[in-house]
This record gives C-alpha cells, sequence and structure tokens, in this order.
C-alpha cells in the first residue's frame, strides 16, 4: 500500500511542477527535456 502512495504523491508533484512552469512561470519549452524524463519514468 505504501509503493501506491508514494507513486500517487510523486505523480502529483510532478503535475504540480509542470503546471508551475507552465502556468506561473511559462518556461516549459526551456524545461522540455525535463517533461519528457518525467513522462518517461510515469509511463515505465
Amino acid at each position: 500500500m505504501s509503493r501506491v502512495v508514494m507513486v500517487i504523491g510523486l505523480v502529483i508533484a510532478y503535475i504540480g511542477w509542470l503546471l508551475y512552469h507552465l502556468l506561473i512561470k511559462k518556461d516549459l519549452k526551456k524545461n522540455l527535456n525535463n517533461v519528457y524524463l518525467g513522462l518517461f519514468f510515469i509511463v515505465i
């Protein structure tokens, strides 16, 4: 059960980071490598 909670927490943290860079800092295109890396680990 704790692994499921940990995965959900990390996905929520990633979505928060993504929204922060998309809406507040507006520099998501500078961080595309980080976006792709995060999506790679979420998919796996």
